[in-house]
Protein backbone atom coordinates (compact mmCIF):
# COMPACT_ATOMS: atom_id res chain seq x y z
CA UNK A 1 0.00 0.00 0.00
CA UNK A 2 2.79 2.42 0.94
CA UNK A 3 4.69 1.68 -2.27
CA UNK A 4 1.55 2.23 -4.35
CA UNK A 5 0.81 5.58 -2.70
CA UNK A 6 4.42 6.66 -3.14
CA UNK A 7 4.34 5.61 -6.80
CA UNK A 8 1.21 7.67 -7.46
CA UNK A 9 2.71 10.67 -5.68
CA UNK A 10 6.02 10.35 -7.53
CA UNK A 11 4.19 10.06 -10.85
CA UNK A 12 2.25 13.26 -10.13
CA UNK A 13 5.48 15.06 -9.26
CA UNK A 14 7.07 13.81 -12.47
CA UNK A 15 4.16 14.99 -14.62
CA UNK A 16 4.09 18.40 -12.94
CA UNK A 17 7.80 18.89 -13.59
CA UNK A 18 7.94 20.83 -16.87
CA UNK A 19 11.62 20.10 -17.42
CA UNK A 20 11.05 16.36 -17.07
CA UNK A 21 8.17 16.46 -19.54
CA UNK A 22 10.21 18.50 -22.00
CA UNK A 23 13.16 16.11 -22.09
CA UNK A 24 10.94 13.01 -21.87
CA UNK A 25 8.48 13.84 -24.66
CA UNK A 26 9.03 17.12 -26.48
CA UNK A 27 12.77 16.77 -27.10
CA UNK A 28 12.31 13.36 -28.82
CA UNK A 29 9.51 14.91 -30.91
CA UNK A 30 11.96 17.59 -32.05
CA UNK A 31 14.56 14.98 -33.06
CA UNK A 32 12.01 12.91 -34.97
CA UNK A 33 10.58 16.00 -36.64
CA UNK A 34 13.93 17.42 -37.76
CA UNK A 35 15.41 14.19 -39.09
CA UNK A 36 12.07 13.04 -40.50
CA UNK A 37 11.63 16.24 -42.50
CA UNK A 38 15.20 16.07 -43.82
CA UNK A 39 14.43 12.68 -45.36
CA UNK A 40 17.84 11.07 -45.78
CA UNK A 41 16.33 8.24 -47.81
CA UNK A 42 15.07 10.52 -50.57
CA UNK A 43 16.71 9.98 -53.99
CA UNK A 44 19.75 12.18 -54.41
CA UNK A 45 19.33 14.94 -56.97
CA UNK A 46 22.16 15.28 -59.50
CA UNK A 47 22.62 18.72 -61.03
CA UNK A 48 23.41 18.31 -64.73
CA UNK A 49 24.18 21.11 -67.17
CA UNK A 50 23.21 20.50 -70.81
CA UNK A 51 24.74 22.53 -73.62
CA UNK A 52 23.36 22.45 -77.17
CA UNK A 53 23.39 25.75 -79.04
CA UNK A 54 20.97 24.94 -81.86
CA UNK A 55 19.74 21.41 -81.29
CA UNK A 56 17.99 19.54 -84.05
CA UNK A 57 14.60 17.97 -83.44
CA UNK A 58 16.16 14.58 -82.68
CA UNK A 59 18.76 16.12 -80.36
CA UNK A 60 16.00 17.99 -78.52
CA UNK A 61 14.18 14.67 -78.12
CA UNK A 62 17.34 13.27 -76.49
CA UNK A 63 17.53 16.29 -74.15
CA UNK A 64 13.88 15.81 -73.23
CA UNK A 65 14.67 12.19 -72.38
CA UNK A 66 17.42 13.38 -70.05
CA UNK A 67 14.92 15.68 -68.35
CA UNK A 68 12.60 12.74 -67.62
CA UNK A 69 15.23 10.98 -65.52
CA UNK A 70 14.04 11.48 -61.94
CA UNK A 71 17.46 11.92 -60.32
CA UNK A 72 18.53 14.59 -62.81
CA UNK A 73 17.97 18.31 -62.37
CA UNK A 74 18.65 19.70 -65.83
CA UNK A 75 20.11 23.17 -66.38
CA UNK A 76 20.32 24.61 -69.93
CA UNK A 77 22.91 27.18 -70.88
CA UNK A 78 25.96 27.98 -72.93
CA UNK A 79 29.25 26.14 -72.58
CA UNK A 80 30.77 29.13 -70.76
CA UNK A 81 27.97 29.60 -68.24
CA UNK A 82 27.63 25.90 -67.47
CA UNK A 83 31.38 25.47 -67.07
CA UNK A 84 31.43 28.44 -64.70
CA UNK A 85 28.59 26.88 -62.69
CA UNK A 86 30.55 23.62 -62.59
CA UNK A 87 33.64 25.38 -61.27
CA UNK A 88 31.55 27.02 -58.56
CA UNK A 89 30.29 23.60 -57.50
CA UNK A 90 26.71 24.18 -58.67
CA UNK A 91 26.86 21.34 -61.20
CA UNK A 92 27.83 17.70 -60.80
CA UNK A 93 28.43 17.25 -64.52
CA UNK A 94 27.97 19.16 -67.77
CA UNK A 95 27.00 17.43 -71.05
CA UNK A 96 28.04 19.30 -74.18
CA UNK A 97 26.01 17.84 -77.04
CA UNK A 98 26.47 18.35 -80.78
CA UNK A 99 23.59 20.09 -82.49
CA UNK A 100 22.97 17.01 -84.63
CA UNK A 101 23.47 14.27 -82.08
CA UNK A 102 21.56 11.82 -84.27
CA UNK A 103 21.82 12.79 -87.93
CA UNK A 104 18.79 12.00 -90.04
CA UNK A 105 19.52 8.65 -91.74
CA UNK A 106 17.76 9.80 -94.93
CA UNK A 107 20.31 12.61 -95.45
CA UNK A 108 23.50 10.70 -94.59
CA UNK A 109 25.00 7.85 -96.59
CA UNK A 110 27.19 6.47 -93.78
CA UNK A 111 27.04 6.51 -89.99
CA UNK A 112 28.75 9.50 -88.42
CA UNK A 113 30.38 9.21 -85.01
CA UNK A 114 29.42 12.13 -82.83
CA UNK A 115 31.31 13.36 -79.77
CA UNK A 116 29.58 14.14 -76.50
CA UNK A 117 31.85 16.07 -74.15
CA UNK A 118 31.35 15.55 -70.43
CA UNK A 119 32.77 17.88 -67.81
CA UNK A 120 32.68 16.24 -64.38
CA UNK A 121 32.94 17.75 -60.93
CA UNK A 122 35.81 15.92 -59.24
CA UNK A 123 34.68 17.20 -55.84
CA UNK A 124 31.40 15.29 -56.36
CA UNK A 125 32.86 12.30 -58.18
CA UNK A 126 30.15 9.85 -57.11
CA UNK A 127 27.32 12.00 -58.45
CA UNK A 128 29.29 12.74 -61.62
CA UNK A 129 29.96 9.06 -62.28
CA UNK A 130 26.29 8.25 -61.76
CA UNK A 131 25.35 10.93 -64.29
CA UNK A 132 27.90 9.60 -66.81
CA UNK A 133 26.64 6.03 -66.38
CA UNK A 134 23.05 7.11 -67.04
CA UNK A 135 24.19 9.15 -70.05
CA UNK A 136 26.03 6.15 -71.53
CA UNK A 137 22.98 3.93 -71.03
CA UNK A 138 20.74 6.46 -72.75
CA UNK A 139 23.22 6.84 -75.62
CA UNK A 140 23.43 3.06 -76.05
CA UNK A 141 19.66 2.84 -76.15
CA UNK A 142 19.53 5.64 -78.70
CA UNK A 143 22.18 3.90 -80.85
CA UNK A 144 20.19 0.67 -80.93
CA UNK A 145 17.04 2.52 -81.88
CA UNK A 146 18.83 4.42 -84.67
CA UNK A 147 20.27 1.17 -86.01
CA UNK A 148 16.80 -0.41 -85.86
CA UNK A 149 18.28 -3.38 -84.02
CA UNK A 150 15.77 -6.11 -83.15
CA UNK A 151 14.59 -6.40 -79.55
CA UNK A 152 16.29 -9.45 -78.06
CA UNK A 153 15.01 -9.18 -74.50
CA UNK A 154 11.77 -8.41 -72.76
CA UNK A 155 11.75 -7.27 -69.14
CA UNK A 156 9.05 -8.95 -67.06
CA UNK A 157 8.26 -6.66 -64.13
CA UNK A 158 6.37 -8.26 -61.25
CA UNK A 159 5.21 -6.37 -58.18
CA UNK A 160 5.85 -7.89 -54.76
CA UNK A 161 4.12 -6.65 -51.63
CA UNK A 162 7.26 -6.03 -49.53
CA UNK A 163 7.78 -4.05 -46.35
CA UNK A 164 8.42 -0.38 -46.98
CA UNK A 165 11.27 0.40 -44.57
CA UNK A 166 12.33 4.05 -44.88
CA UNK A 167 14.87 6.08 -42.96
CA UNK A 168 12.15 7.34 -40.62
CA UNK A 169 11.31 3.69 -39.79
CA UNK A 170 14.97 3.28 -38.87
CA UNK A 171 15.07 6.52 -36.90
CA UNK A 172 11.98 6.34 -34.66
CA UNK A 173 12.91 3.14 -32.72
CA UNK A 174 16.39 4.54 -32.18
CA UNK A 175 14.96 7.80 -30.82
CA UNK A 176 12.70 5.77 -28.51
CA UNK A 177 15.71 3.87 -27.13
CA UNK A 178 17.68 7.09 -26.70
CA UNK A 179 14.75 8.80 -24.94
CA UNK A 180 14.28 5.92 -22.52
CA UNK A 181 17.99 6.08 -21.71
CA UNK A 182 17.96 9.83 -21.10
CA UNK A 183 14.79 9.71 -19.00
CA UNK A 184 16.11 6.86 -16.84
CA UNK A 185 19.59 8.28 -16.36
CA UNK A 186 19.00 12.00 -15.93
CA UNK A 187 15.77 11.93 -13.95
CA UNK A 188 17.14 9.51 -11.35
CA UNK A 189 20.60 11.08 -11.19
CA UNK A 190 19.26 14.61 -10.73
CA UNK A 191 16.48 13.72 -8.28
CA UNK A 192 18.49 11.56 -5.90
CA UNK A 193 21.57 13.76 -5.99
CA UNK A 194 19.35 16.75 -5.19
CA UNK A 195 17.72 14.80 -2.34
CA UNK A 196 21.13 13.91 -0.94
CA UNK A 197 22.47 17.44 -1.26
CA UNK A 198 19.45 18.95 0.51
CA UNK A 199 19.34 16.25 3.18
CA UNK A 200 15.90 15.02 2.13
CA UNK A 201 16.99 11.38 2.18
CA UNK A 202 18.14 11.78 5.75
CA UNK A 203 14.76 13.16 6.82
CA UNK A 204 12.88 10.44 4.93
CA UNK A 205 14.69 7.80 6.96
CA UNK A 206 13.09 9.22 10.09
CA UNK A 207 9.61 8.34 8.77
CA UNK A 208 7.92 4.93 9.05
CA UNK A 209 8.52 4.47 5.32
CA UNK A 210 11.16 1.90 4.41
CA UNK A 211 13.97 3.09 2.11
CA UNK A 212 13.34 0.29 -0.37
CA UNK A 213 9.72 1.40 -0.69
CA UNK A 214 10.81 4.89 -1.71
CA UNK A 215 13.31 3.51 -4.23
CA UNK A 216 10.74 1.04 -5.59
CA UNK A 217 8.24 3.87 -6.10
CA UNK A 218 10.83 5.89 -8.02
CA UNK A 219 11.71 2.90 -10.20
CA UNK A 220 8.09 1.93 -10.90
CA UNK A 221 7.24 5.52 -11.81
CA UNK A 222 10.01 5.64 -14.42
CA UNK A 223 9.15 2.23 -15.80
CA UNK A 224 5.57 3.42 -16.30
CA UNK A 225 6.81 6.66 -17.87
CA UNK A 226 9.04 4.65 -20.22
CA UNK A 227 6.05 2.60 -21.44
CA UNK A 228 3.89 5.69 -21.98
CA UNK A 229 6.79 7.52 -23.61
CA UNK A 230 7.39 4.64 -26.05
CA UNK A 231 3.72 4.38 -26.99
CA UNK A 232 3.40 8.13 -27.62
CA UNK A 233 6.59 8.36 -29.70
CA UNK A 234 5.69 5.35 -31.86
CA UNK A 235 2.16 6.66 -32.29
CA UNK A 236 3.58 10.07 -33.29
CA UNK A 237 5.74 8.43 -35.93
CA UNK A 238 2.80 6.43 -37.28
CA UNK A 239 0.44 9.41 -37.49
CA UNK A 240 2.84 12.09 -38.74
CA UNK A 241 5.43 10.20 -40.80
CA UNK A 242 3.45 7.00 -41.57
CA UNK A 243 5.97 4.70 -39.94
CA UNK A 244 5.09 1.06 -39.31
CA UNK A 245 5.13 -1.20 -36.28
CA UNK A 246 5.49 -4.71 -37.65
CA UNK A 247 6.40 -6.51 -34.43
CA UNK A 248 4.60 -7.37 -31.22
CA UNK A 249 3.69 -4.46 -28.97
CA UNK A 250 4.12 -6.76 -25.96
CA UNK A 251 7.70 -7.57 -26.98
CA UNK A 252 8.36 -3.87 -27.57
CA UNK A 253 7.20 -2.98 -24.06
CA UNK A 254 9.22 -5.85 -22.54
CA UNK A 255 12.30 -4.51 -24.32
CA UNK A 256 11.59 -1.01 -23.04
CA UNK A 257 11.18 -2.26 -19.46
CA UNK A 258 14.50 -4.11 -19.64
CA UNK A 259 16.20 -1.12 -21.24
CA UNK A 260 14.77 1.24 -18.63
CA UNK A 261 15.95 -1.03 -15.79
CA UNK A 262 19.40 -1.16 -17.37
CA UNK A 263 19.73 2.62 -17.52
CA UNK A 264 18.07 3.18 -14.15
CA UNK A 265 21.02 1.24 -12.77
CA UNK A 266 23.29 3.72 -14.52
CA UNK A 267 21.27 6.64 -13.15
CA UNK A 268 21.54 5.39 -9.56
CA UNK A 269 25.27 4.77 -10.07
CA UNK A 270 25.79 8.37 -11.20
CA UNK A 271 23.72 9.71 -8.31
CA UNK A 272 25.90 7.68 -5.96
CA UNK A 273 29.11 9.07 -7.45
CA UNK A 274 28.00 12.71 -7.79
CA UNK A 275 28.32 14.78 -4.65
CA UNK A 276 26.35 17.77 -5.94
CA UNK A 277 23.66 18.40 -8.56
CA UNK A 278 26.14 20.46 -10.57
CA UNK A 279 28.33 17.39 -11.00
CA UNK A 280 25.53 15.27 -12.48
CA UNK A 281 25.52 16.71 -16.05
CA UNK A 282 29.30 16.41 -16.33
CA UNK A 283 29.36 12.78 -15.20
CA UNK A 284 26.22 11.73 -17.08
CA UNK A 285 27.16 13.37 -20.37
CA UNK A 286 30.55 11.66 -20.40
CA UNK A 287 28.68 8.37 -20.52
CA UNK A 288 25.47 9.26 -22.38
CA UNK A 289 26.67 11.46 -25.24
CA UNK A 290 29.12 8.96 -26.79
CA UNK A 291 26.38 6.32 -26.75
CA UNK A 292 23.91 8.69 -28.44
CA UNK A 293 26.13 9.13 -31.49
CA UNK A 294 27.91 5.75 -31.61
CA UNK A 295 25.05 3.30 -31.00
CA UNK A 296 23.29 3.57 -34.35
CA UNK A 297 20.54 5.93 -33.21
CA UNK A 298 20.65 8.33 -36.16
CA UNK A 299 22.71 6.34 -38.69
CA UNK A 300 23.58 2.64 -39.12
CA UNK A 301 26.73 1.50 -37.34
CA UNK A 302 27.68 -0.31 -40.57
CA UNK A 303 28.74 3.06 -42.01
CA UNK A 304 31.40 3.40 -39.30
CA UNK A 305 35.01 2.18 -39.64
CA UNK A 306 35.44 -1.53 -38.91
CA UNK A 307 37.48 -0.92 -35.74
CA UNK A 308 34.82 1.44 -34.36
CA UNK A 309 32.03 -1.04 -35.10
CA UNK A 310 33.75 -3.56 -32.81
CA UNK A 311 33.80 -1.01 -29.99
CA UNK A 312 30.20 0.20 -30.26
CA UNK A 313 28.95 -3.38 -30.13
CA UNK A 314 29.68 -3.39 -26.41
CA UNK A 315 27.88 -0.14 -25.56
CA UNK A 316 24.66 -0.66 -23.53
CA UNK A 317 22.50 1.44 -25.85
CA UNK A 318 23.52 -0.44 -29.02
CA UNK A 319 21.79 -3.81 -28.32
CA UNK A 320 18.75 -1.97 -26.95
CA UNK A 321 18.34 0.22 -30.04
CA UNK A 322 19.08 -2.67 -32.42
CA UNK A 323 16.60 -5.03 -30.77
CA UNK A 324 13.90 -2.37 -30.63
CA UNK A 325 14.46 -1.46 -34.28
CA UNK A 326 14.38 -5.10 -35.39
CA UNK A 327 11.06 -5.67 -33.62
CA UNK A 328 9.42 -2.41 -34.69
CA UNK A 329 10.67 -2.11 -38.27
CA UNK A 330 11.33 -5.75 -39.21
CA UNK A 331 8.79 -7.62 -37.11
CA UNK A 332 11.40 -9.86 -35.45
CA UNK A 333 10.33 -12.16 -32.66
CA UNK A 334 11.89 -13.15 -29.36
CA UNK A 335 14.31 -15.72 -30.77
CA UNK A 336 15.60 -13.33 -33.45
CA UNK A 337 16.71 -10.77 -30.85
CA UNK A 338 17.86 -13.18 -28.13
CA UNK A 339 21.52 -12.16 -28.49
CA UNK A 340 20.62 -8.51 -27.92
CA UNK A 341 18.45 -9.49 -24.98
CA UNK A 342 21.37 -11.37 -23.43
CA UNK A 343 23.60 -8.31 -23.81
CA UNK A 344 20.93 -6.09 -22.27
CA UNK A 345 20.42 -8.49 -19.38
CA UNK A 346 24.17 -8.62 -18.78
CA UNK A 347 24.44 -4.84 -18.79
CA UNK A 348 21.42 -4.55 -16.48
CA UNK A 349 23.08 -6.88 -13.96
CA UNK A 350 26.37 -4.98 -14.16
CA UNK A 351 24.82 -1.51 -13.83
CA UNK A 352 22.41 -2.46 -11.05
CA UNK A 353 25.29 -4.10 -9.17
CA UNK A 354 27.32 -0.89 -9.56
CA UNK A 355 24.34 1.07 -8.25
CA UNK A 356 24.14 -1.14 -5.17
CA UNK A 357 27.80 -0.51 -4.37
CA UNK A 358 27.87 3.21 -5.15
CA UNK A 359 24.47 4.50 -4.01
CA UNK A 360 23.82 4.93 -0.30
CA UNK A 361 20.41 5.97 0.93
CA UNK A 362 21.93 6.93 4.28
CA UNK A 363 24.68 9.07 2.77
CA UNK A 364 23.54 12.23 4.59
CA UNK A 365 23.71 10.62 8.03
CA UNK A 366 25.96 12.51 10.45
Amino acid sequence: MTTRILTVSTLKMFVRNKQSLFFTLFMPFIFIGIFGLIGFDKPQVIDVGVVAQAPSAMTQTFIDALGKISVFKIHRGTAATEKAALQKGDRDAVFILPNDLMPNPTTTSAPVTQTVTVLQNIARAQQAQTAITILNQLLDKTTLQAAQAPTLFNVDIQSVNAKSVKYIDFLVPGIVAMSVMQMAVFSVAFVFTDYKEKGILKRLLATPMKPQQFVAAQVMTRLLVAIVQTFILLLFGMLIFHTHVYGSWLLIFLLVLLGALMFLGLGFTISGIAKTVDAVPAIANIVVFPMMFLSGIFFPTSSMPAWLQKIVTYLPLQPFATALRNVVANGDGFMAIRTNLLWMTGWAIVLITLAVFTFRFEEKRV
